[in-house]
């Protein structure tokens, strides 16, 4: 009879609720992206919301906590969830990032989901007065007991500062790469990328794009007199590009400007000189203004061009003088007396890392060699190599190894002249206001351009193995830490085994009284259930000063080696509910085994030897 009505509750359970959550849980699972574009809390506010009212609803139902009809709850409401992303797993479309997302949405609601089940179960049926008031009894100050909060304290605290240093590294990886690189890029298939102009002002229309500009990107050595390397060079407008990166906020030595107006370079290295150089006093200056006699150009040669002594006319020096500010404005160029050497272009600038700057062991100002494998003029011996003389304009850092010992910047101009591209450029780079819809961003940038053949890559498309690495790396530190977690719950096992043997009397005298197994159970449940909150508790305070001591104070680390200063510390608010929701679980589940014994004890079996 009593399994008839089983049968026959589990069919109208599943007829009606069941069917419900998993209908809800299936728009859940496939709307996450639409919802967290209106805010990043609301996909887990509304999983979590679904997990509350079926376990509320499974509580209610249970006879045994945890029954069949309770599990097969759970995997109602689970099922939609699993199956959505373990497909788009299957796909290989988000990887590492959407199983994080799957962890987070699956405990969200697990969380939430037994926490109302356990809640209801024990209230249910006036269940609060005596399971709790013994419970709340059984568990006084024991040395046994102050081990098991201590265990679940120390493997919450762990789990917090692992993850939250781990997700520091990433925090701090990520804004070096995004200050460095472009939120995203826009190129075209094929070489011929000279309509860039047009495309500019469709681009900078878009909503999302705060700003635009063109590049060039190939490979090149670079040499000076002491080394040579292999380096990644980098055409840009400097009019625009201190917009799209970080890249002028990032020089150490020189600016853009030096850049752009290459013949400046030599008056702003004398400039540094005399600035460094201690005062110079005399007699006729007895403050001293520091300033050094005039020295050559770093190479010996200055850029401006020089007449030959003895060969200039002597009656056009005044009219030169007295024009050239009207000129120089102006932009007109100087006219050359008669006899002077012709005119010659300034060596262009370039930008390098301080990491390359030690390998080719320049300075500001020095000149450097750039040489491209990529030539149509043929020589004896087969295409003969394109070299270049640049004049180092800059010095920049950017806190990751590979771009400052890698990348080296030139004017887009240049860049173009350099390879003979004429108005030809590799893509387009874009800063965007909002980093998480990169991807919506350029899908509405590309239905604008009319798509074929533009394509577009966002941030996380060009640096995907380094950052599924961390997440891999992420993801194993985390499993790490619940494993040692899980040892805090055979200390709650060992703990109740040995309250349900050292009450073995007193559950006996309960029974007899009229206690019913599941009030038994519930007894052992709180007592495991407190253990585990009180010890979740302390070890979330545990953490949260650990990583603010951490942050404020810092562990500091040799830049040399870690390239960073200081230990990061980021705290998501998200990962502190995930741990915490992981421990109450690991918490509850430790109670099932003794709990059960207990509830299964026959009043005669305690009362025997009295």
């Amino acid at each position: 009879m009593e399994h008839q009505r089983t049968l026959r509750s589990l069919a109208g359970f599943s007829l009606a609720g069941v069917a419900c959550a998993a209908a809800l849980g299936w728009y859940l699972a496939t709307s996450r992206d639409e919802l967290r574009e209106l805010s990043p809390w609301l996909p887990y506010l509304l999983c979590g919301a679904l997990g509350l009212a079926a376990g509320a609803l499974m509580g209610w139902r249970l006879r045994y906590f945890p029954s069949w009809e309770g599990l097969f709850t759970a995997l109602s409401v689970l099922a939609p969830f699993v199956i959505h992303d373990l497909q788009t797993l299957g796909e290989f479309r988000l990887g590492l990032d959407n199983l994080v997302e799957f962890l987070l949405t699956f405990e969200s609601l697990f969380a939430a989901f037994y926490l109302a089940a356990f809640l209801v179960f024990v209230l249910k049926g006036g269940g609060f007065h005596y399971p709790w008031f013994v419970g709340l009894r059984y568990l006084r100050f024991k040395m046994i007991t102050a081990i098991s909060v201590a265990g679940v304290a120390l493997g919450v605290a762990a789990m917090i500062v692992v993850l939250s240093v781990m997700s520091g590294f990433e925090n701090d990886l990520r804004q070096k790469i995004v200050g460095t690189n472009a939120h995203a890029i826009v190129q075209k298939r094929g070489s011929d990328f000279s309509e860039h102009r047009v495309l500019l002002d469709k681009i900078r229309r878009v909503p999302g794009v705060t700003a635009a500009s063109p590049f060039i990107y190939n490979e090149v050595m670079v040499s000076s007199d002491y080394n040579i390397s292999g380096v990644i060079l980098k055409g840009i407008d400097p009019a625009t590009a201190g917009a799209v990166t970080e890249l002028d906020r990032g020089l150490r030595e020189g600016t853009l400007d030096l850049l752009a107006h290459p013949e400046r370079i030599r008056d702003y290295v004398e400039e540094q000189k005399r600035k460094s150089l201690p005062r110079v006093r005399t007699p006729d200056n007895p403050l001293g203004d520091g300033r050094p006699p005039d020295s050559p150009d770093a190479d010996g040669e200055s850029d401006e061009p020089r007449p030959r002594d003895g060969l200039v006319d002597e009656a056009l020096k005044p009219a030169v003088g007295a024009d050239l500010a009207a000129r120089e404005e102006e932009g007109i160029p100087e006219p050359q007396p008669i006899g002077a050497r012709a005119p010659r272009q300034a060596t262009p600038g370039i930008l390098i890392g301080v990491e390359l700057k030690k390998i080719l062991k320049v300075k500001l100002g020095d000149r450097i060699n750039v040489v491209s494998p990529l030539s149509e003029e043929l020589g004896p011996s087969g295409p003969v190599p394109k070299a270049r003389a640049f004049r180092v304009a800059g010095v920049f850092y950017t806190g990751m190894y590979e771009y400052d010992a890698k990348w080296v910047y030139v004017t887009l101009a240049d860049a173009q002249d350099f390879f003979g591209l004429g108005e030809t450029v590799t893509g387009i780079a874009l800063k965007l206001d909002n980093l998480e819809r990169a991807q919506s961003i350029c899908a509405e940038i590309l239905s604008t351009i009319d798509g074929w053949p533009y394509f577009t890559r966002t941030w996380y498309d060009m640096n995907k193995n380094l950052f599924s690495a961390l997440k891999m790396e992420k993801v194993a530190m985390f499993i790490l830490v619940v494993i040692v977690t899980l040892v805090s719950a055979f200390g709650i096992i060992s703990t109740l085994i040995m309250l349900v043997w050292e009450k073995i009397k007193e559950i006996a005298i309960l029974k007899s009284m009229g206690a019913t197994a599941d009030g038994i159970m519930k007894i052992f449940q709180v007592e495991g259930i407190l253990i585990g909150l009180v010890g979740t508790g302390l070890g979330l305070l545990l953490g949260l000063g650990s990583c603010l001591f951490i942050r404020s104070i810092g562990l500091t680390l040799n830049p040399e080696v870690y390239y960073i200063e200081k230990l990061p510390v980021n705290m998501d608010p998200l990962e502190f509910v995930l741990i915490a929701g992981i421990a109450l679980h690991i918490s509850f589940i430790a109670t099932i085994y003794p709990s059960g014994r207990a509830s299964r004890l026959r009043p005669v079996e305690g009362l025997r030897y009295d």
